[in-house]
């Protein structure tokens, strides 16, 4: 994974553009950063410490694949209400179906509020608890508690993520907290508690914008918490990225307010495209964000632009405290562990997969980096699947806890209606492969460089690659860019060496395998008017590219 991919991409849902700030993706859809071995750049849940099992810890082991009952009409309505909840995590929606649940059905007031826990969801792949808040918070657009957590029988710390929704028949806050983390065994006494409860709303503030000019936008908001927003625009072929940095006068904020910049033609918001990359630190403290849009739509007459971002409306700063005594006795009979030893090569890389855990709710694959073509010890495929009798079940690396570098665990919601047994064929495919090259060695001389854009064409790694340069604002930008769609781009650019070295920031980050090529650094405060740069390394990339294991002992 390159340098950008290390920054937390909060915001990567393309097919959906919100005229409030996407709150799912804010906090219950965060998807698992990879940085590289021994650097941690983001604040991500942390999962439990690794620790001892207990020596008195018994597994029911089956020697065939449970198989999973398709709900009975009645639980379904039971159930119903926790549809919109569990659109991303099916596996919990089969296990409510086929009541595998184990009923708690505790509640704490304070200040008004209720959170009741209504369902505890445990195997050998994750803990959930599902719960609800029921209060006079209504008018607010999300919920959260700014802390939520297990403390296990030997009073460690479980993290994990929350998710809330509002039921409007109910007019209750439904929600769920995930960890991969699991009791080690049958029977386990933990304690679940929420802290500080903050309702958020969205705010629309007009400003007036033109992304066409290449002058940079400084907004001064000095409310909610945001001190500045510095705005500048790229124009990158047939698409124009907006970045944003942001200053705050409140420390905290940073953790919600995630403003962007919305586009609207007739108040209807404007799409757009690529991916959306929020949370980047800047060198001077601030925030930075990425946007993309088509151009021709931002080249439209009477648009309207508007800083869009969230703002704290109350916070209960309350304890909300339960003793579980959680039970996976259930779910243990419908899970099978399998160990094995199944290779994947490609491209002179190596993934061993190891081991194979099956429960009611999930499917996880643990799998080894043996050998790799890369630098980050990841295996150079994007998108991971297992394809089930047929079904294919998507799903992708990801984790609660830290990066390991020698191990990648792969996790598939298993579908509501899905039946396994012990004849089911299952096969693990990898797709879209991306490999990354440190061969281009040849310098790239940029010559009289000026505000007016140049640009020249190298060969890299047999590709036609196209800089364009310039100065703005004193500081030096380089654009790379190629026509050739198996060309993934360069990850980064530096001058010079050693003590005298320095590396560009990238402002277009670059991810293995969005299909885009384009890439744009900026070199601060540069007074030269020649520069020699190094490209650090590139990608080749094939989308449609894949391979496939059955995965048996």
């Amino acid at each position: 994974m390159d340098k950008v991919e290390e920054t937390f991409t909060q915001f990567q849902n393309d097919e959906v553009q919100l005229d409030y700030p996407d709150f799912d993706a804010m906090w219950g859809r965060i998807e698992a950063s990879l940085p590289e071995p021994n650097k941690k750049l983001i604040k991500v849940p942390a999962s439990a410490p690794k620790w001892r099992w207990l020596q008195h810890r018994k597994v029911a082991v089956i020697s065939s694949l449970a198989l999973l009952l398709v709900a009975a009409p009645v639980l379904a309505t039971v159930t119903n209400k926790w549809d919109s909840l569990f659109n991303y995590r099916s596996g919990i929606q089969t296990a409510l179906l086929s009541g595998l649940g184990q009923n708690i059905d505790q509640f704490v007031i304070n200040d008004g509020v209720r959170l009741t826990l209504k369902t505890a969801i445990v195997d050998d792949n994750r803990t959930v608890i599902i719960y609800t808040i029921s209060s006079a918070i209504k008018a607010a657009d999300y919920l959260k508690f700014s802390t939520m957590e297990i403390k296990d029988s030997h009073g460690r710390v479980i993290e994990g993520m929350q998710s809330q929704t509002w039921d409007e028949a109910s007019q209750t806050w439904n929600g769920y907290f995930e960890t991969d983390w699991s009791p080690d065994t049958q029977l386990s006494d933990v304690q679940f508690t929420a802290k500080n409860l903050q309702s958020f709303s969205g705010v629309k503030r007009d400003i007036e914008f033109n992304p066409l000019s290449e002058k940079t936008n400084l907004f001064t908001i000095k409310q909610d918490g945001i001190n500045e927003v510095k705005v500048e625009s790229f124009v990158q072929g047939d698409q124009i990225m907006l970045s944003s940095a942001v200053t705050y006068s409140q420390k905290d904020v940073k953790d919600w307010t995630y403003p962007s910049i919305g586009v609207y033609k007739d108040n209807v918001n404007v799409r757009g495209v690529g991916t959306d990359v929020a949370g980047t630190p800047g060198e001077q403290g601030e925030v930075m964000r990425k946007q993309s849009f088509k151009l021709a739509d931002l080249e439209q007459a009477d648009l309207q632009y508007k800083l869009l971002y969230t703002r704290e409306e109350q916070s209960i700063n309350k304890v909300w405290a339960y003793n579980l005594h959680l039970d996976k006795t259930v779910m243990l009979s419908g899970t099978i562990k399998r160990t094995m030893n199944v290779p994947l090569v490609a491209s002179g890389a190596r993934l061993d997969v190891e081991q194979m855990t099956i429960t009611p709710t999930q499917i996880k694959i643990k799998a080894r980096h043996v050998e790799s073509d890369r630098f980050h010890d990841r295996f150079p495929y994007v998108n991971y699947a297992l394809d089930v009798d047929g079904k294919v079940l998507n799903g992708g690396e990801y984790t609660f806890g830290k990066y390991d570098p020698e191990f990648s665990y792969y996790r598939f919601e298993i579908p509501v209606g899905l039946k396994l047994t012990k004849q089911s064929s299952i096969f693990f495919v990898a797709k879209y492969e991306s490999r990354a090259f440190r061969d281009a060695k040849e310098p790239i001389l940029l010559k009289d460089i000026s505000e007016e854009e140049k640009s020249l064409t190298t060969l890299v790694g047999g590709y036609t690659v196209k800089w364009t340069y310039y100065k703005r604002d004193g500081n030096l930008y380089v654009q790379s860019e190629c026509e050739d769609p198996s060309f993934g781009g360069v990850n980064q650019t530096y001058m010079g060496k050693g003590a005298d070295g320095m590396s560009g920031k990238q402002v277009s980050p670059h991810f293995s395998g969005d299909g885009v090529n384009t890439g744009l650094d900026v070199y601060k405060n540069y007074a030269g008017t020649d520069a020699e740069i190094y490209i650090f390394w590139y990608y080749v990339e094939n989308p449609n590219k894949e391979i496939r294991v059955e995965l048996k002992e």
